[in-house]
């Protein structure tokens, strides 16, 4: 028996030292790399708000958990351990000391279980040093700081004790059936007075969790209301809250009389609490602000919300940043990088965007492939895009970067550019940055990238990572990290330098863990080097009074960009640029930790100036902009064109800010009258604003532009003028609203599909709303609208053949389409064809 207990005391001990040296060097692991990183104080940070969660919810579940099993125990008159020696059976008796230290273990182990899933330590961050808003909304008379740090605290505390509870609460029930002090009689559940006395403690605490809980509706409520999409409503204000404030007012009372009548043996009076407690949440919840919103009783239906849809407008416009878009020609603070010059449009704008250059560059499943063609496209497959494309200007034409790795060998990744300015495109490699016997092993951080890489500190000198020159460090990064190679890292590197956490956004969101990422992640080029970009939010879906949006699979009533996160992909060093008015969640970060933050003055102005536009928060500032209007102008109604934003954000334009080339993507908004109301453009660089170009009367109107614009290609969907023909399948494109010096222009590509399954754009066309221009490009196109193209824009990608066999393929369409009409004797149709053929051939009627 001794042996046995001490094989056990053994055991355990060596359990709780391996975890505890787990542990301790998993600490000094993770201190040395926010200490290469520069943020020491994150990793405090992290530390003591860990402890205070985790070790509060520790110490809380044990207490909890202990006097419920000491209670379990009280029970317990003895336990009886049957034992044999030789021949002879003997029955051991446990001392009820080591109960009491078996139930102290157990108690612990309980706690230490309840307290592990705690690990939102960003929360308490939040609730310890969140800055105020600096606003009181007008239901409860709390600054918003309140819904946006405490709310989501509190609901987590909320939720553990609720586990915390129901879980103590099924251990206690299971204890006591197996010590027979519950047990069934017949059709009665038989139990002593110790056991009813603990159950309706317990059931005194899952009603004051209900009171708990109805607190928490009526901050909810303000969140999501009963109106449409979610609306506060005046009923919500004057009748579901104050049912809210009674239930859990109610419920508190109803668990006094619980733990009364029930410590007592009032069973009866105990149901019938219990009861009235259920009813009156569903008819005072419920049925009573459903009834007198239907009548007139609070007031006119017509007229009694109005102030609520005010406020609704209100707090949109706030959490969305609606008041940080900029009107171009009103706002004299910063020079517009508007219109664009239709000189250079042709080379400045995009006929691709993210979702159709892979099928532009015959990277989508072949049609008819030989086997040429197919053994290509496997080889091409087996590359993946790891982000999304960076967009520069290469000889002065728009230009896509893609950034490419192997799926599944040993091979370098791959940097290509495309430009995207021509019709038919061609994938261009570049030669990765670093030394030549280097490139192989780029990039060092990067989308994706797993595992630990160790390299020399004396020739790593900008790398930032941890110094493994002790035996100490090497131990202690060994144990952590479960790689025994690490014991022998001296006899890799003169000064073993250890560069972990090496995937882009995982390094990122240590270094920012209380913001929420874009979710596409950029390559840029600068100086030489490639940089990942990650645009970076303050987000919250507790902000009281808002709309709701949803936002790359979220749901957000609080929504601003907060800062952007630039990593260096040779060197893993991050650099975090706050927008110049951060909002208060921002500046709490900056505040506590002010060494993670890096001024835009100090970055080169190069990479500034690259910098792409944050489409995420544009697209929620657009939105909110849409449906409220801006706070100068009053609620005007506004509508994004129909499949405006299918397939991301549009093709990118290229525009100029006082010399500087600054990226930029454009969107229509229309009227109630399917006018173009004006055309907002997302910029990137340094300001990364959003700009409103409202439209000067009479406006465009969409579908009349649609249909002038499909009335010059509607003959590209006929029939085929041969069977080569027939394989190829016509799309138009998305239509892209540019703001010019001409005006607003609209540009749709339309693109065609070849037998070998390659998409090249046949023609573009635009118009301004009353002419149209057609032609092979953008510069052909601009050209027959009577505007003068600085130089022009070549196939570039396709070289003279392409363009050849382009030409032929639609004269000879147009020439059969000419024949069929003069058969057909609709001469209507022969002139429109004899038209498009002039086109084709550089003719176009006059």
């Amino acid at each position: 028996m001794r042996a046995r207990s001490l094989l056990v005391i053994v055991v355990a001990v060596a359990a709780v030292l391996l975890l505890v040296g787990r542990t301790a060097t998993a600490l000094i692991v993770d201190h040395a790399w926010f200490e290469a990183m520069g943020a020491p104080s994150l990793f405090w940070e992290q530390v003591i708000d860990t402890l205070l969660l985790q070790g509060g919810a520790w110490i809380a579940g044990s207490l909890f958990a202990f006097a419920n099993l000491h209670a379990v125990r009280r029970t317990i008159l003895a336990v009886a351990v049957p034992s044999r020696v030789a021949n002879i059976e003997l029955t051991a008796m446990i001392p009820g000391r080591r109960l009491l230290s078996g139930t102290i273990v157990l108690a612990l182990i309980v706690g230490a279980i309840l307290a592990i899933p705690l690990t939102n330590w960003e929360d308490l961050a939040l609730v310890r040093h969140g800055v105020p808003f600096g606003e009181i909304e007008g239901i409860f008379d709390r600054d918003l700081g309140h819904y946006v740090y405490w709310l989501p605290f509190e609901e987590t505390m909320y939720l553990w004790a609720l586990v915390s509870i129901v879980s103590l609460t099924a251990m206690v029930l299971v204890l006591y059936a197996l010590t027979r002090s519950l047990r069934l009689e017949g059709r009665r559940l038989a139990a002593s007075n110790h056991v009813r006395r603990h159950l309706s403690v317990l059931g005194a605490l899952v009603l004051l969790l209900l009171a708990w809980s109805y607190r928490l509706d009526g901050f909810d409520l303000l969140l999501q209301g009963s109106g449409p999409d979610g609306l506060f409503l005046h009923v919500d204000h004057r009748v579901t809250l104050r049912m809210d404030s009674v239930l859990s007012y109610g419920s508190a009372i109803a668990a006094l009389i619980i733990l009364r009548t029930g410590w007592a043996g009032q069973l009866r009076a105990a149901f019938v609490t219990l009861t009235v407690v259920l009813v009156a949440a569903v008819g005072l919840r419920h049925a009573v602000p459903a009834v007198l919103a239907r009548g007139e009783t609070l007031g006119d239906p017509s007229r009694r919300d109005r102030d609520y849809i005010a406020a609704r407008a209100l707090y949109s416009r706030r959490a969305f940043d609606v008041d940080g878009m900029r009107i171009v020609g009103a706002d004299t603070s910063v020079r517009a990088p508007l219109p664009a010059p239709t000189s250079t449009l042709a080379r400045r704008a995009a006929l691709w965007d993210a979702s159709t250059l892979p099928a532009g560059l015959g990277e989508s499943e072949p049609v008819a492939a030989s086997a040429r063609t197919a053994r290509a496209a496997v080889t091409e497959k087996q590359f993946v895009d790891v982000a999304g494309l960076g967009w520069e200007l290469v000889d002065d034409q728009l230009t896509a970067l893609r950034v490419r790795r192997p799926i599944a060998t040993s091979e370098s990744w791959r940097l290509s550019l495309v430009n995207v300015a021509a019709p038919v495109l061609r994938d261009s490699s570049i030669t990765v940055p670093g030394r030549t016997d280097d490139r192989d092993l780029w990039p060092l951080v990067g989308p994706g990238v797993q595992g630990a890489r160790i390299l020399d500190a004396d020739t790593a000198t900008e790398v930032p990572g941890a110094l493994l020159d002790s035996r100490q460090a090497r131990i202690a990064h060994a144990w952590a990290m479960r790689d025994l190679a690490l014991l022998d890292a001296d006899s890799l590197a003169g000064v073993p330098l250890l560069v972990s956490h090496r995937d882009v956004r995982d390094r990122v969101r240590r270094l920012m863990p209380v913001f929420e990422q874009s979710e596409q992640l950029y390559p840029v080029r600068s100086e030489g080097q490639v940089y990942w970009v990650l645009h970076l939010y303050s987000a919250s879906d507790r902000y009281p009074l808002s709309q709701r949006w949803q936002i790359d699979g979220g749901v957000y009533t609080y929504f601003k960009r907060a800062a952007t996160a630039i990593v260096d992909a040779s060197t893993g060093r991050v650099r975090v640029v706050p927008v110049a008015r951060p909002d208060p969640v921002a500046r709490t970060w900056m505040t506590r930790l002010p060494r993670l933050f890096t001024p835009v003055s100090a970055l080169p102005p190069a990479l500034v100036a690259a910098l792409p536009p944050a489409s995420e928060s544009a697209l929620a500032q657009l939105r909110t902009f849409a449906r409220y209007g801006a706070r100068s102008e009053g609620d005007v109604v506004r509508h994004l064109p129909d499949s405006a934003l299918a397939g991301g954000v549009p093709a990118p334009v290229m525009l100029d800010q006082a010399g500087t080339p600054q990226l930029s993507w454009s969107v229509a908004l229309l009227d109630e009258a399917e006018g173009i109301a004006g055309v907002a453009t997302v910029t990137g660089g340094a300001d990364q604003v959003t700009w409103w170009s409202p439209s000067v009367a009479p406006s465009i109107r969409w579908p009349v532009a649609l249909d002038r614009l499909r009335a010059f290609d509607d003959s590209l969907l006929g029939p085929a003028a041969d069977s080569s023909r027939r394989e190829l399948r016509v799309r138009r494109g998305r239509v892209s609203s540019i703001s010019t010096s001409r005006g607003v222009l609209l540009v749709q590509p339309v693109q065609i599909t070849r037998a070998n399954g390659r998409v090249v754009v046949s023609r573009v066309a635009i118009t301004d709303g009353t002419a149209v221009g057609v032609g092979g490009t953008l510069a052909a196109a601009l050209t027959m609208l009577g505007e003068t193209v600085v130089g022009s824009v070549p196939a570039g990608s396709a070289d003279r053949r392409d363009d050849v066999e382009r030409i032929e393929g639609d004269a000879a369409r147009w020439y059969e389409r000419m024949r069929q009409a003069m058969k057909q004797g609709n001469w209507s149709a022969f002139g429109a064809a004899f038209d498009s053929l002039g086109r084709v051939l550089g003719r176009p009627p006059q």
